[in-house]
C-alpha cells in the first residue's frame, strides 16, 4: 500500500539501467504510455501519454513525467533499482493566502542563500528563488493563480511553495516519499531556506500529515550517478559540440587532457 504524503511531486526526471529492472516491470512501464506519441528526449526513445514519458537508449530506462504525472510516476519508482539515478524531482505544496504577492515580498530567506525575488510592474505575480540556479537544493516560491491567469477567488489566490531537487538530494526525496516522510524532508529544507512565516504557512499545510519522521539517508550511488550523468548528458553534448563547433571542440579536448595530466 502506497504511504501518504500531502507534499506532491510535480517534475521527476528518472534513469536505471535496463539490467536493473526485471521484465515485467519493464514491461508494466512501457505499458503505461503505449498509446502515445512517440518521442526522442537526450536521446532516449519512448512514447509520451498524459505528460508521462518512458523511453530508453538501449542501456537505460528513462521515466520523465510533470504535474500530476509526476507524482504518479514517483511511486512507480523502485529505491533500491541499482544504479538508479534520479536527476530531478521537483516537490510542492500548494495553498491560498490574501495575497500572494504580498508574501513574496515580504518573505526574507537567510543570508547564506543566493536569492533573487522577480516581480512583474503594473500586474500580478512575483516569485522567489533561494539558491542558485545549479544547486542541487533550490526553493522556488511563487503566485501560481497569477502564473494560470487566474482571478483572486473568495479563497484569495494559490501561492506555491516548491523544492527543485538534484541529484543525491532527488535520490532522498524518493526514500522519503515511498517511506511517507515526504511532508517532514520537505518542511525540514523549506525551513533551512526562507523565514518563520512560510514555516508556519507550510505547518498548517501539513496539519493532517502523519508527520513522519525524515529519513536521512546516505547516498551510496553518488559516483554511479556522476557516470550517469557523464554518459547520458556530457557525452551527447561533446558529440553535439563537435558538430556546431569543431573549433571549440578541438580546445575543450585539449584541457581535458591536460586536467587529466
Amino acid at each position: 500500500m502506497r504511504n501518504v504524503n500531502v507534499v506532491k511531486a510535480d517534475y521527476l526526471v528518472a534513469t536505471v539501467p535496463l539490467t536493473s529492472i526485471d521484465q515485467e516491470t519493464s514491461n508494466r512501464l512501457h505499458g503505461l504510455v503505449i498509446d502515445g506519441d512517440f518521442r526522442r528526449i537526450y536521446g532516449f526513445a519512448g512514447f509520451v501519454k498524459g505528460k508521462l514519458f518512458i523511453g530508453d537508449n538501449g542501456q537505460r530506462l528513462m521515466i520523465q513525467a510533470t504535474g500530476a504525472k509526476a507524482d504518479e510516476a514517483a511511486y512507480l519508482i523502485n529505491s533500491s533499482w541499482l544504479s538508479l539515478s534520479v536527476a530531478r524531482i521537483d516537490l510542492q505544496v500548494t495553498v491560498y493566502v490574501a495575497d500572494a504577492d504580498s508574501v513574496i515580498r515580504s518573505t526574507i530567506p537567510p543570508k547564506m542563500y543566493k536569492s533573487v525575488r522577480m516581480t512583474n510592474l503594473n500586474e500580478r505575480g512575483s516569485t522567489l528563488y533561494v539558491g542558485s540556479p545549479k544547486s542541487r537544493c533550490r526553493l522556488r516560491i511563487y503566485n501560481k493563480s497569477a502564473e494560470q491567469g487566474e482571478d483572486r477567488t473568495e479563497k484569495g489566490e494559490r501561492l506555491r511553495i516548491e523544492l527543485q531537487l538534484r541529484n543525491d538530494y532527488a535520490d532522498r526525496a524518493i526514500v522519503n516519499l515511498h517511506a511517507g516522510s515526504g511532508d517532514m524532508f520537505f518542511r525540514f529544507y523549506v525551513r533551512r531556506m526562507t523565514d518563520a512565516y512560510i514555516d508556519s504557512i507550510i505547518e498548517l499545510a501539513l496539519k493532517n500529515s502523519d508527520k513522519r519522521a525524515m529519513i536521512d539517508v546516505e547516498n551510496e550511488t553518488s559516483v554511479d550517478t556522476r557516470k550517469a550523468w557523464i554518459e547520458n548528458s556530457v557525452i551527447p553534448a561533446l558529440a553535439r559540440m563537435s558538430v556546431l563547433d569543431s573549433e571549440y571542440y578541438k580546445k575543450l579536448l585539449e584541457r581535458l587532457r591536460l586536467l587529466i595530466e
